[in-house]
This record gives structure tokens, sequence and C-alpha cells, in this order.
């Protein structure tokens, strides 16, 4: 049997240049021979003799190295601006949080003062509220007391001894007590006599054949000015049993009386007194209580 003849590497023929080299490098040379051609023929043509030395490929593989080289140090540098450009960026994302965080914190703190304000706001209401109503009551308490001017309609008395009246008949300090409790017990609301207030601590006192009230003389005739319903002070000062011992009294010592309406009337306040030794003192239970000396009653 005959064996097939062999053939060795050596026998085989070379591979193609596209197959061997590299096809940058091969486009690259493959441009520049056609260019050179097409130089050459033209020259040619056109009579000019054609350079018997081309270019060397060596140049275009210097140019295509430096080509490369530049490629790859914009690729780098990109690299590097692209680390930066996220470092900057993830810089600015952390301050933004930073800030959205500190906002965050405010917003929370006004929120708390918002809602303290308000609670201290309704608190002042509520004081306020309280204050006025304890002004009024002490308007009231005062104007009730004698110790707070009023104002209002009302009736005017006048008040005198008999003429040619001895002693003893003059108008003395417990008859204007009786005419004075006649005309509360009658619907007065306030008084004064000759300009002064009537008030809770004050009083008529003789002292001789004078008039004192709170401890100021007064003189006669007495002018009652009377705060209140001037329509039924008159009627009720004459039909109260109080009004009747008043009349009574009048009609037997020959006392000049006479009641007209006042219209509408200005009383002054009293002279607050001057406390020394009395003070108010506040059980624990809230109960006021009055202390004499170490002992309480």
């Amino acid at each position: 049997m005959a064996e097939a003849p062999t053939t060795s590497r050596r026998d085989q023929p070379p591979l193609p240049e596209h197959v061997t080299v590299p096809l940058l490098s091969l486009i690259t040379q493959r441009s520049l021979d056609a260019d050179y051609e097409h130089v050459a023929a033209r020259r040619r043509s056109s009579g000019r003799a054609v350079d018997p030395h081309p270019v060397p490929r060596r140049t275009a593989a210097v140019v295509l190295l430096v080509f490369g080289l530049l490629v790859t140090i914009a690729a780098v540098q990109t690299s590097r601006n692209a680390s930066a450009s996220d470092a900057g960026r993830a810089s600015l994302i952390a301050q933004v949080n930073l800030r959205r965080q500190a906002v965050d914190d405010l917003q929370r703190t006004l929120g708390e003062q918002e809602t303290r304000v308000l609670a201290l706001q309704a608190k002042i209401n509520d004081l306020s509220t309280e204050q006025r109503a304890d002004q009024a009551r002490l308007q009231r308490l005062r104007a009730r007391t004698g110790f707070g001017p009023v104002r209002g309609p009302g009736i005017q008395v006048t008040l005198n001894s008999a003429p040619d009246s001895a002693d003893n008949d003059l108008v003395r300090d417990s008859d204007l007590t009786l005419l004075v409790d006649a005309l509360w017990a009658a619907g007065a609301e306030a008084i004064s006599v000759n300009g002064q207030r009537l008030n809770a601590v004050g009083a008529f006192r003789n002292v001789g054949i004078q008039v004192l009230l709170n401890s100021k003389p007064i003189n006669p005739p007495y002018v009652l000015d009377v705060v209140g319903d001037p329509d039924t002070l008159p009627a009720n000062l004459l039909s109260s049993q109080i009004g009747g011992k008043w009349y009574t009294l009048k009609d037997s010592l020959g006392f000049r009386f006479d009641v007209q309406d006042g219209g509408t009337m200005t009383l002054p306040a009293a002279q607050q007194p001057r406390l020394v030794s009395a003070r108010v003192s506040t059980s624990p239970s809230g109960k006021t209580r009055t202390q004499i000396g170490d002992s309480a009653s």
C-alpha cells in the first residue's frame, strides 16, 4: 500500500498579510500605499519623476504609537476627572443631606416653640379674663361699701331741725342713722350726706350739738343724695316699717323734711381708712379667719 506524501510546514505557502498584520496597522499601511501610488501615478502622467524613496512604514508606526499614547492619556485623565467628579458629587449630596436635617430640626423646634407660645397665649387670655372678672368684682365691692364712686338716678332728701328748736330737739346722730337705715330698706344703693359718702365703717356721731360723719363735722341742712330707683324709693320709704318710725319721729320733733327727684347724680368715694393693726390671714383650707393675739377664732 502506497503512503500518501506528507508535506511539512516549510512547504506550506505563507499566510496572507491581512491575517498576520493587525487590522489597524494594515488599514493604515494600505491607506498610505494607496495614497503613494495615487501620487506616483499623477506624477507619471504629468511627466515628473517618481520619488524612489517613499515614507518608511516606521513613520506610520510612530504616528500610530503617538496617537495611541494620546488616547491613553486622555482616557486616564477622563477617568481621574470622573473620580474627582464622583467625589465632589458625593460631597455635595452629603452637604445637602446635612442641611436638610438641620432644616428639619429647625422646623421641629419652631413647631415646639409655636405650641408653647399658643399655650402661653391661652394662659395669658385666661389670666386676663380672671383679672377682668376680679376687677369687676372689686369695683362692685367698692361701690357697695362706699369706697368707690358711683353714678346713677336717684332722689335728694333735705333734712333740718324745726325753727327755734331747743338743743334736745335738734337733729342728732341717732335721727340721721334712723333716716339712713330707712333709705337702705327702701332700696337705696349709695348715699352721701353733705358731699361725704357713707361707707361700711363710717357712722354718725354727736359731739355736743355738732354732728360728725366719718369723724368729720357736717352742718344743717343735711342734704342726702341717694342713688336708687326714683320711682319706688319715696313710696317704699313711706310704706316700710322703719320708714314709718322715721316719719313718726319727724312729725313729733317738727323736722323739716323734703324729698325730690335728684336726676342723675354722681357720688364720690369715701376715703379709705389706713389699716395699722388689721391683717388678713388665710388658713390652709383657704378660709379667712380672724386672729387676736396668739389665739384664733
